[in-house]
């Protein structure tokens, strides 16, 4: 899309995206999730994969965190 064109044009090594709207509690843990991951020497593809699988074995606690519209939208996209 063209929002994230841009940012790849600005520099941007990678972008953390949804393909729909998403809760904010489901946005707030893969975000903080990937990126700790991501920084602790995980690649960051692998990084988003762990954290989406920690909520389809309902290991987070965010509610009906098994159901795939809670976490399927991200997407990660590199540069």
């Amino acid at each position: 899309g063209g929002l994230a064109r841009a940012f790849q044009l600005a520099g941007a090594r990678s972008l953390l995206l949804s393909h729909w709207p998403v809760r904010d509690d489901a946005a707030a843990f893969l975000s903080v999730e990937t990126l700790r991951r991501a920084e602790a020497g995980e690649g960051r593809a692998e990084a988003l994969r762990a954290a989406e699988l920690a909520m389809v074995q309902g290991q987070t606690g965010i509610a009906g965190e098994r159901n795939p519209a809670v976490w399927a939208s991200f997407v990660l996209i590199e540069g």
